[in-house]
């Protein structure tokens, strides 16, 4: 259970104050998918950010099993991210310089082993082989997203977080992408929270949270 706690995150000050959190209060089930939805600036990546641990809020927790995420210490946070949380971006986030697998294992660079026989699951699974032995330039859209994939779900995450994950594919490669990852939560037991604009993805999702002006359309 993700339980987010009177939530607010503010930006600037004075006339150029934006509320991207507004006292969010929000309970996330665990190993389901998770749309978040709303127009732009209802506060859906600063959300995600937050769960994240890339940003802080101004007031309010986010628990994860219990625990208060933001009073970790340094090392509760590099564990964190490296253990609970994977996260799969809008335009992929690849390094263009090195090849397909060491794309995908590079996040294992502070993992105490690299665990080949779900590595072979994995690219099993996600139809990739082929393209492990080439460049993200070499790829499409819809390749280079099930590279992300992989290199996201390769330390094991609890939480897959994911960014309009489908923004920057056609029609045949978000579906795609959709249901890969509606099936890595069904056999690996993860939560993804996804923050999307396509109605037609959140109507797929288990639960569906419509954020407005920082809040859920409930509060």
């Amino acid at each position: 259970m993700i339980k987010i706690i009177n939530l607010k995150k503010q930006y600037g000050t004075d006339s150029a104050k934006c509320i991207a959190l507004n006292n969010l209060n929000l309970e996330l089930p665990e190993k389901k998918f998770i749309a978040i939805t709303g127009k732009s600036g209802s506060g859906k990546t600063t959300l995600l950010n937050m769960i994240g641990l890339i940003d802080k809020p101004n007031s309010g927790a986010i628990e994860v099993d219990g625990k208060n995420i933001f009073k970790f210490s340094k090392k509760e946070i590099r564990e964190y991210r490296r253990n609970t949380i994977g996260v799969v971006f809008q335009f992929f986030q690849l390094i263009p310089v090195i090849n397909c697998f060491d794309n995908i294992v590079i996040a294992n660079e502070f993992a105490a082993k690299y665990e080949k026989e779900y590595f072979d699951e994995l690219v099993e699974k996600l139809d990739i082989e082929d393209l492990l032995n080439k460049y993200p330039e070499q790829l499409s859209g819809g390749q280079q997203q099930r590279i992300a994939i992989a290199r996201a779900l390769i330390n094991r995450p609890k939480i897959i977080l994911a960014d309009e994950p489908t923004g920057n594919l056609d029609s045949e490669n978000s579906e795609s992408v959709v249901n890969l990852l509606k099936s890595v939560v069904d056999q690996y037991d993860i939560t993804l929270i996804m923050v999307t604009h396509d109605n037609d993805i959140a109507k797929q999702a288990d639960v569906n949270v419509c954020l407005v002006d920082g809040r859920t359309d409930a509060q």
